[in-house]
């Protein structure tokens, strides 16, 4: 009888007491790579690996899909993912986040060296976060999915629940 209340009880402090959550949505950004080639899976892997760090932590998580670029422009807010932070808004997300694969063209495996992250919020289209984390050093891409969480970790101390 006592354990039916206590089940009760937390039931009904769930409901009136929800744990706050953000809305982040992702975009992983391809930087670098020529037309038709393969980026070796490491772009789903990093963006598998930060939403699932995000989504671990208790946020609402979300994403469009991997875009590939040239080179991306040098605004704060670059304008090749304005279509995505529309979409972002217009879904509910509290927070935008960018993660822009640097990827390696010279060797001849290609791998990416670096990962530059920038978390907005929606809102006000502030910049909160960013920073440079090295990416494409994983020994295999299990090895380098243990990576990217660990970043994912970094990233999403930086979010403050609504």
């Amino acid at each position: 009888m006592f354990c039916k209340r206590l089940v009760l009880a937390v039931l009904i402090l769930g409901i009136t007491f929800p744990l706050p959550a953000a809305m982040v949505s992702f975009l992983v950004i391809e930087e670098g790579l020529k037309p038709g080639s393969d980026s070796g899976n490491y772009s789903a892997v990093w963006e598998d690996g930060l939403m699932g760090v995000f989504f671990d932590a208790g946020h609402i998580v979300s994403n469009s899909p991997i875009l590939r670029v040239d080179q991306l422009s040098e605004a704060e807010f670059p304008s090749e993912a304005r279509f995505d932070f529309i979409d972002a808004a217009d879904g509910g997300a509290d927070y935008f986040i960018l993660a822009v694969l640097d990827y390696n063209t010279q060797e001849r495996l290609v791998k990416p060296k670096s990962v530059f992250i920038k978390i907005f919020t929606i809102e006000s289209r502030q910049l909160v976060f960013e920073g440079q984390f090295p990416a494409g050093n994983g020994v295999n891409l299990q090895d380098e999915y243990s990576r990217v969480k660990d970043v994912g970790k970094i990233i999403a101390s930086q979010i403050k629940d609504n």
